[in-house]
């Protein structure tokens, strides 16, 4: 089994039924196949920060959410995560391709990609890093049992390591 299919594998685990996204190359694969999968209704969205609001009216319906973006686009969404998501306390989980780091040739992705775990951490949503294949089924279905359980965020940031580094040298 890929990544991929790890991480369709825990979303279907918890029940997680809705999706929103914003084309990312890294996930690129992982968004075909929700788009393909009907147990997952998908939300294109324009902007990364319209994912809270599209997830938090998810959770208010009685289901489960995730949004799929890039780092630099996660950066768009910290005021909805600190000012609606933390205080409401209205849980989701973020899969996220982190930007700016190894392997990055776009300085624009440097700051916001490298210091997102910390830049999350400061406002308080919980997060980890996978950087390898191994345990990416567990990790997906603990992260979510997290959120759901807390009534928080949780959101995973994908590494290139696992994702792949984009080749632009």
């Amino acid at each position: 089994m890929t990544w991929i299919d790890d991480v369709i594998a825990g979303l279907r685990e918890n029940d997680v039924s809705t999706v929103a996204y914003l084309p990312d190359s890294a996930l690129e694969g992982l968004i075909e196949r929700v788009e393909a999968d009907a147990n997952f209704e998908t939300v294109p969205l324009a902007r990364e920060e319209h994912g809270i609001g599209v997830l938090s009216g998810t959770y208010l319906g009685g289901e489960r959410g995730a949004l799929l973006c890039q780092s630099s686009g996660l950066a768009t969404t910290i005021n909805g995560l600190a000012s609606l998501s933390k205080p409401a306390r209205i849980p989701f989980l973020g899969i996220v391709s982190r930007r700016g780091d190894l392997g990055e040739f776009n300085d624009a992705q440097v700051p916001f990609g490298y210091a997102a775990g910390e830049v999350l951490d400061d406002i308080g949503i919980r997060n980890s890093t996978m950087e390898s294949s191994a345990n990416v089924e567990r990790a997906v279905d603990l992260a979510v049992k997290t959120a759901f359980s807390v009534s928080e965020p949780y959101v995973l940031l994908l590494d290139a390591t696992l994702t792949g580094a984009k080749d632009e040298f």
